[in-house]
């Protein structure tokens, strides 16, 4: 099943929130860093984008999306957001 844009940006405010909570609850940095990089490969495997762009071409944007992707994994592995 392939999620939509819209269902995809809830479901990854969803997990950055959990894991702000988390980290906030528990005390623990990993946590928040965690769910950015989660949200950044749900991205790369799964690049969506809002219907209402049809100017760009398909390939082009599945190529951007999966390099902003692969820029949270990397922000969320490499920074310290809680520090």
């Amino acid at each position: 099943m392939r999620l939509t844009f819209r269902t995809q940006i809830i479901v990854t405010m969803i997990l950055v929130i959990v894991g702000f909570i988390s980290s906030l609850w528990f005390n623990k940095d990993m946590y928040y860093n965690l769910a950015w990089v989660f949200t950044g490969l749900i991205f790369f495997i799964n690049p969506v984008y809002p219907k209402n762009i049809t100017s760009l071409e398909k390939e082009r944007a599945k190529k951007g999306i999966r390099i902003a992707g692969m820029i949270l994994v990397f922000i969320g592995l490499t920074n310290g957001f809680g520090v």
